[in-house]
């Protein structure tokens, strides 16, 4: 794996329009004003008043429409179509399926406000929403769901499998780490992948053959992300989308996977 992490350096420093996007991303660094900024965006984002809250809302129902217009992923032809909204708070995907959709039935889970997570700004769309932390499903990952004693956070973990009995037409896997997520020091440097692990998994298992998914992910160079995008390409049909402003200064962006073959050899390695 180093070795084929060291060749992909290698290939994409060798670009010279990835070249000329990472000098401007270190002027940007270098700049203290840019420092400024993100501080005031992280404190906004750690303790929101309710103009920041609703400033937030407005921002994924902006996203959400701009990836629906853009990729029609949820251009669905079921008459009553099932969505799941992973990590949905404050809701605004979930807001642009039901507005897209009328007739859909969606059901989320998202992280408790009191644990770090965002005020649902949209609850009154969902059939059903389930407070809790994605990451914390131990039988999504472990067959038997045994966690070791003496694990750190042993006793955090859910036992539960919340809507392992429905299939959804789309999955909808938003979540990014929340900078008020209280979490162990163990965590806190692998959060984001296994974050983004933990929803994948619950997805696919979860997800109507042919079903699609909306996947959060963070700067496309990267090894990690590449080998995401490489391993869905064997077994979808996949678009990217970025939103030219909502996302113009940071990594984020989305993968839209539509028409999974939950068959196709690739899908079941990357999922066992």
């Amino acid at each position: 794996m180093t070795q084929s992490i060291q060749l992909w350096k290698e290939y994409i420093s060798s670009d010279p329009t990835y070249q000329y996007l990472c000098g401007l991303k270190k002027k940007g660094w270098l700049n203290p004003d840019g420092d400024k900024f993100f501080e005031d965006r992280k404190r906004n984002a750690t303790n929101p008043d309710p103009e920041v809250k609703e400033s937030l809302y407005n921002m994924t129902l902006d996203i959400g429409n701009a990836l629906a217009s853009t990729t029609g992923v949820f251009k669905l032809e079921s008459s009553y179509p099932r969505i799941l909204d992973l990590c949905m708070a404050p809701g605004g995907f979930s807001a642009t399926a039901k507005r897209e959709l009328p007739e859909s039935i969606i059901d989320a889970i998202t992280l408790p406000p009191q644990t770090g997570g965002y005020e649902v700004m949209a609850d009154n769309i969902c059939r059903h929403i389930t407070y809790a932390d994605i990451t914390m499903y131990s039988k999504e990952m472990i067959s038997d769901g045994h966690i070791p004693a003496d694990r750190p956070d042993s006793e955090r973990f859910e036992t539960s499998s919340p809507y392992v009995e429905n299939q959804y037409d789309i999955v909808i896997c938003g979540g990014a780490v929340a900078k008020a997520h209280l979490m162990e020091r163990h965590r806190s440097e692998c959060e984001r992948s296994l974050l983004t692990v933990s929803q994948l998994v619950f997805a696919m298992n979860r997800l109507k053959p042919g079903g699609s998914i909306v996947l959060l992910l963070h700067h496309v160079e990267s090894w990690d992300t590449v080998c995401i995008l490489h391993a869905f390409n064997q077994f979808s049909h996949i678009q990217l989308f970025k939103h030219p402003k909502c996302h113009a200064i940071k990594s984020s962006f989305y993968l839209v996977a539509k028409n999974i073959d939950l068959h196709h050899e690739n899908a079941i390695i990357s999922l066992s």
